[in-house]
């Protein structure tokens, strides 16, 4: 059904883990000598070409060049990043999976990190990279980047650009009716309950998500026309269901009310003001200033700036005493706002609810998470201000196993940094 498949083991795995968790100036459009030249192929680092990059054997360079591969929008930082503290002592935790207790360095490697940030506040507890990777290094995010075109969603709904998220998404892009979307609202969107017939199954070569990797692959535009040709299954607000392709909806809605590129809007809004400290890249799904970014996962960012991006949710919102996100956007982006998304009711047996674009963990503390594809993470728990940026170059799309292992490792940490 969606990315991740739960198998039945993992489900039980997954919810004994989670029973744990304790009770600025207006930019400029990017364009010109902001956007990469032509990629060139490297096949002595193990680079593939496009139509190699989703079925790679070579996943850790792959991830991490992807500018070898795609053409890309630059997204500007700014004069400044903002500071981390470096870490003062060495984090030694343990964890029990598999009914074995396992130390940082078995998750690392039983989960094939290639980088693994820990923060508590704006505090380094623990930094390191893996198979070839560098601090210098920009990651692929996959689906995490969802999280931050839902964030741009929020901005321009602060800025009037949207008047309501309960606005029909045909009110800003008319293009969508008699699509799947003809009655959805901006948040039904959001909360991936648009009742689009678009199928994501990873492992099936005849899915829908498979001709949408293709399109990219092929790099020759029409990403969003793929995306709003489906016909609706179900109602719009009723069922839950993960399509990458509503998120590639909400790319362009964002450049619809702003006339703005997605990375110049994400430059002027986030990048800047939050510090981050290099600059960011976007996948286009075609070459030269008429490319649309791959609003669906296809951002590169260094592991320290997904970092930031996990802190200032963890801070709801505001960064250096300011309200950086529109008040009030962080809470309910990261929590279930309707009975489809509540916890437990995504699929059967598996429990974690959503929210806008961000993945709800049960309990006490409103713990929340970014997830993507080949094993990237953003943990957050608000109530500790802990952040845990996982990267990873899973083989396969997902690893049900790995997943359960990874919230088994922040509960741990979770439990002994209370």
């Amino acid at each position: 059904m969606r990315e991740h498949l739960i198998a039945a083991a993992a489900i039980a795995a997954l919810a004994q883990t989670l029973s744990l968790a304790p009770a600025a100036a207006a930019g400029k459009h990017l364009a010109g000598k902001e956007l990469a030249g032509a990629p060139a192929y490297d096949s002595a680092s193990g680079v593939p070409d496009p139509a190699g990059f989703f079925t790679t054997a070579t996943p850790a360079p792959t991830f991490r060049n992807v500018e070898e591969t795609f053409p890309t929008r630059r997204i500007a930082p700014g004069p400044a990043a903002s500071p981390l503290g470096a870490p003062t002592a060495s984090l030694d935790i343990q964890y029990r999976f598999d009914d074995a207790s396992h130390s940082i360095a078995d998750f690392v490697a039983r989960t094939d990190t290639t980088g693994l940030l820990i923060l508590k506040g704006d505090q380094i507890l623990f930094e390191g990279y893996y198979q070839g990777a560098d601090p210098q290094d920009l990651f692929m995010s996959f689906s995490v980047g969802k999280s931050f075109t839902s964030t741009l969603v929020g901005f321009a709904l602060a800025d009037g650009k949207l008047k309501s998220l309960d606005d029909p998404i045909v009110t800003y892009l008319p293009e969508l009716a008699g699509s799947a979307y003809a009655k959805a609202t901006v948040k039904h969107v959001l909360q991936m309950a648009t009742g689009t017939s678009f199928t994501e199954e990873y492992e099936n070569k005849d899915s829908d998500i498979a001709v949408f990797a293709g399109t990219v692959a092929r790099n020759q535009g029409g990403l969003y026309d793929f995306c709003r040709s489906f016909k609706g299954a179900y109602a719009p607000g009723t069922k839950f269901y993960y399509a990458t392709c509503n998120t590639e909806v909400l790319g362009a809605l964002v450049q619809r009310v702003t006339g703005r590129s997605l990375s110049a809007y994400l430059s002027e809004k986030l990048w800047r003001p939050m510090g981050a400290e290099a600059a960011a890249r976007w996948i286009l799904d075609a070459p030269g200033s008429g490319g649309r970014e791959v609003a669906g996962g296809g951002l590169q960012v260094r592991l320290r700036d997904y970092g930031r991006f996990g802190l200032l949710f963890a801070n709801r919102g505001r960064w250096n005493g300011a309200q950086l996100l529109p008040a009030g956007w962080a809470e309910a982006a990261t929590r279930p706002g309707d009975p489809y998304v509540e916890h437990g009711k995504l699929e059967p047996g598996y429990p974690l609810g959503y929210g806008y674009q961000w993945w709800c963990l049960p309990g006490a503390n409103q713990r929340f998470a970014a997830e993507g594809i080949h094993g990237q993470f953003i943990v957050v728990d608000p109530v500790q201000k802990l952040v845990m940026v996982k990267l990873s170059s899973w083989l396969h799309a997902w690893d049900d196993k790995k997943e359960a292992e990874t919230y088994a490792f922040f509960a741990a940490l979770a439990d002994a940094l209370h």
